[in-house]
């Protein structure tokens, strides 16, 4: 089966879709796409190559291909010497967390934030900010938490399958 990666006209996300279907629904803003009518920017068979075609699509369109390149490409950390004192077990934690977003295609957020956000998330079904605050390793506000969400929302990281429930995109 071949797969096309095709863009929302309305709110600029790349999304992967069967090259056969007809009609496909974004899953940023949820409008329904025409599929025939829109321009088919990478076909593939293989869903690999069509999840790192619609990454480097979205940092384009995101305006941070070279940071998502950088992320992508980037070498695996050195291995150290010495084994690490048990203090720092929440941070290789931290550090292969973010090795498995970078696997994913996507870029890392610089934000601690939005990146303990991610982690929380990660393969998880979707949840409100209400579900997420105290699972999160830092104090931050009701409001704070949904401002940074409502920003990776809006990156592309993550989406609205439902009115206040954030999922990451795939």
């Amino acid at each position: 089966m071949a797969y096309i990666v095709i863009v929302c006209s309305r709110c600029r996300l790349a999304r992967g879709a069967a090259e056969t279907a007809k009609t496909a629904s974004c899953p940023n803003c949820g409008r329904k796409l025409q599929v025939g009518e829109l321009r088919k920017y990478f076909r593939s068979e293989s869903l690999d190559q069509l999840r790192e075609a619609i990454g480097q699509l979205n940092a384009r369109l995101k305006g941070g291909l070279d940071v998502y390149l950088e992320d992508m490409y980037a070498s695996v950390p050195e291995k150290a010497h010495a084994p690490k004192p048990p203090a720092d077990i929440e941070e290789l934690k931290a550090q292969k967390d973010e090795e498995r977003i970078r696997q994913m295609g996507r870029a890392v957020p610089a934000n601690k934030l939005d990146r303990a956000i991610i982690r929380c998330i990660m393969g998880r079904a979707p949840v409100t900010s209400e579900e997420l605050l105290p699972q999160l390793p830092m104090k931050c506000t009701i409001e704070q938490l949904d401002k940074r969400l409502e920003a990776l929302r809006r990156t592309g990281l993550l989406y609205e399958p439902r009115a206040g429930k954030y999922a990451l995109v795939d």
